[in-house]
């Protein structure tokens, strides 16, 4: 069993298998920061998974077909904006709208190009290249584990990192992160809220699709009904966690890889009904949700019950 754990094969799986919920967890902090609850992060990687594999096979250009879905992903998120911010209607419902249009649209799609509601194997779609990195791919261990990743991996983590610097080090960011945190206060400053909460619903559009893409042109070759599978609602769990930080979110996605990957083991070496094992990821992140959150809670009752002290200190000694 250790074995199986200390290859560097199960690191590297690990890895890829982090990717498309790293990018989704990454789309639910920026709607955290920018004071927003997007459920339709589910149907938005659903959509842009098909999206990116319909506009391939139909170009024969990979780059069209990528772009393609890019924009699709950030007209989904300014249609989920609309109905939600400008008229008003409830984001949980908005969101689960998106997401029930995707799960019965994309079957509707599928089944009118392909006649197949399973997948799209019919389409000749084009997928990602697996990147050798140089000198890096030499390394032993570390050159299994880094390099080999299919491309949208390691454009999901510069996307992470590039994002992270923006929240934290530049105008739009800092103003993202006010107009979520205080908007009567952001807009009496005279910034539009809505202007920036749309500059951040393009950010999750767009990493809602990669996530996408990378489930229908990376890890497969093809579109699969459902192939999103709940890591959209996952991406929510994560971003609990992280409490927005998308440093801390990109962490946090690797305990789904880990336990994704441990799944794999579960088939192999365990009698565990099959049902059981792939849900194993999501009863594992719910429960170091359910751990996190309690620790926050026992730590936040301590620093109250601290302060009361010192308040009553104060007070005696005054």
């Amino acid at each position: 069993m250790m074995e199986f754990f200390l290859s560097p094969t199960f690191w590297k799986t690990v890895l890829a298998s982090t990717t498309p919920v790293m990018l989704a967890t990454l789309a639910a902090n920026m709607m955290t920061k920018s004071g927003i609850f997007n459920l339709a992060i589910e149907g938005t990687m659903l959509i842009c998974a098909l999206t990116g594999v319909i506009a391939s096979a139909f170009t024969q250009n990979l780059w069209v077909g990528c772009l393609t879905a890019v924009v699709m992903g950030v007209f989904i998120s300014f249609v989920f904006g609309y109905f939600a911010l400008v008229m008003k209607g409830a984001m949980n419902a908005c969101g689960v709208a998106v997401n029930l249009i995707a799960t019965g649209g994309t079957v509707f799609v599928l089944v009118m190009l392909t006649g197949s509601k399973a997948n799209s194997s019919a389409l000749k779609s084009l997928t990602f290249p697996v990147v050798n990195i140089p000198v890096i791919k030499d390394i032993p261990v570390l050159g299994t584990i880094f390099s080999g990743q299919n491309l949208v991996t390691y454009i999901a983590w510069g996307i992470v990192a590039v994002t992270a610097w923006m929240l934290y080090k530049t105008k739009l960011g800092i103003n993202i992160r006010a107009v979520g945190e205080n908007p009567a206060a952001a807009k009496a400053a005279g910034l539009s809220v809505l202007k920036h909460q749309f500059a951040a619903l393009a950010i999750c559009g767009i990493s809602c699709a990669f996530g996408g893409m990378y489930l229908s042109m990376g890890a497969l070759k093809s579109f699969t009904t459902g192939m999103v599978a709940g890591r959209g609602y996952m991406s929510l769990a994560m971003d609990a966690m992280s409490q927005g930080n998308p440093i801390v979110g990109c962490l946090s996605s690797l305990l789904y890889g880990f336990s994704d990957t441990i799944t794999v083991y579960l088939q192999l070496y365990s009698k565990i009904d099959l049902k059981l094992i792939e849900a194993f990821p999501y009863l594992f992140i719910i429960l170091v949700l359910v751990i996190i959150q309690s620790i926050r809670k026992m730590v936040a009752r301590r620093k109250e019950k601290l302060a009361s002290l010192e308040q009553l200190r104060s007070q005696q000694a005054a």
